[in-house]
């Protein structure tokens, strides 16, 4: 094959990848709008990654590797989960840096993460809207590697299967996101563990069995999983960033609770 048969089939390959993705990638890369970062966490920029952590520099042994949306810069995270760092015992986050700002591009390059943090014992992967299509590829491929799943607007892609997987999920989706609505989430269910579907954050199961928790945040939508301003396309939220970033704190932080992931010594 010449040269230029072998790049039309290499961009023909590229194209039927990305097509099932398309509406994430409906625009150019988002950078990250004004921030405000609390004064009692601390951030280190490295090449591959931003690592979050309480200035006391006391965590959980629960850390969390986190998977920017599709095309997002991934700064434009770290004031949303600044507010989980800080939340309950402290926990270390690491926002992982995709090539081209696609995690597609690199899905398992949050699964060496224990070489380099030989301090927290156990890891939840959480991820937006394609960061978390791209985390549960991760987990599929990894499974051992880490003890639950958070997806924020996001599903596993048709490919990909955990409805055996030993570990529980998070599902947290905007009720006014325009972009990924909720007969898509609830189409995925088979691809994930057993789905349990709660209104009020009273109402997580207590158990520990694998599971995937459904919860729809009143008022909130796409974009205010980050900071990077209003998607395209993406539904006028009506509670602030601040309080969407304060409701997906709390939830994970019930998350980490329930299943005996928050503890620090």
């Amino acid at each position: 094959m010449d040269k230029f048969g072998l790049k039309i089939t290499l961009m023909s390959r590229l194209f039927f990848f990305l097509f099932p993705f398309s509406f994430f990638l409906a625009a150019c890369s988002y950078l990250p709008e004004e921030q405000a970062i609390p004064d009692v966490i601390s951030i280190y920029e490295y090449r591959d990654y931003i690592e979050i952590n309480p200035t006391s520099n006391r965590y959980s042994k629960t850390g969390l590797v986190f998977y920017p949306g599709g095309l997002v810069d991934p700064h434009a995270y770290i004031e949303p989960l600044s507010y989980l760092a800080i939340a309950g015992k402290g926990h270390k986050v690491v926002i992982v840096k995709m090539p081209g700002n696609l995690a597609l591009l690199d899905a398992n390059r949050g699964a060496w993460i224990y070489d380099d943090f030989p301090d927290v014992r156990q890891w939840v992967i959480a991820g937006h809207s394609l960061g978390g299509v791209m985390a549960c590829s991760t987990v599929e491929k990894n499974p051992d590697y880490f003890e639950g799943i958070i997806l924020m607007a996001s599903y596993p892609q048709s490919s990909t299967d955990l409805s055996g997987w030993n570990g529980s999920v998070l599902s947290l989706r905007g009720q006014l996101d325009g972009l990924v609505d909720s007969l898509t989430v609830a189409s995925c269910e088979t691809r994930l563990p057993v789905p349990c579907h709660i209104n009020r954050r009273e109402d997580f199961p207590t158990d520990t069995f694998p599971k995937t928790v459904y919860f729809t945040i009143p008022g909130g939508n796409h974009s205010q999983f980050g900071n990077y301003g209003t998607q395209q396309g993406d539904g006028v939220a009506t509670i602030s960033r601040q309080e969407q970033y304060a409701e997906v704190s709390s939830l994970i932080l019930k998350f980490l609770i329930i299943n005996k992931w928050e503890y620090d010594k």
